[in-house]
């Protein structure tokens, strides 16, 4: 589902204009801020009984942590990703996904001198 999950964000020609493919899962090696790009990684995973013939649902929780040299791109490329991302019913894969938007904490690291914003979103598929 996370391959698959990369692939739709990517698949949106305004987010690969600013990130390219530089969407990483875990920790981005070998980037040096100057251009923007994005992690994602999984915060938790819950299996939900639905106590009915149709199985488990599966609940993640994902942190996509996007990276820019300059404050206006973390908000631009944080609104496409809001709009792409939030409130969506999509196939990830083989997977019926429902996206759900949580949350958006912006900052700064004084220590590689780049501009970044923490978006959480819920995935419940099956």
């Amino acid at each position: 589902m996370r391959t698959s999950l990369r692939t739709y964000i990517l698949d949106d020609a305004a987010i690969s204009a600013i990130i390219g493919d530089r969407l990483f899962p875990e920790i981005a090696l070998q980037e040096n801020g100057t251009q923007a790009y994005a992690v994602y990684s999984t915060l938790s995973s819950t299996t939900l009984d639905t106590h009915n013939d149709s199985g488990l649902l599966v609940r993640d929780l994902i942190d996509l942590t996007v990276h820019a040299p300059t404050i206006t791109q973390v908000y631009e490329l944080s609104e496409l990703l809001r709009t792409r991302l939030s409130n969506k019913r999509v196939m990830l894969g083989t997977s019926d996904s429902h996206i759900v938007w949580q949350g958006l904490n912006t900052g700064y690291s004084d220590d590689d001198e780049i501009y970044n914003a923490s978006i959480t979103i819920e995935i419940t598929w099956s």
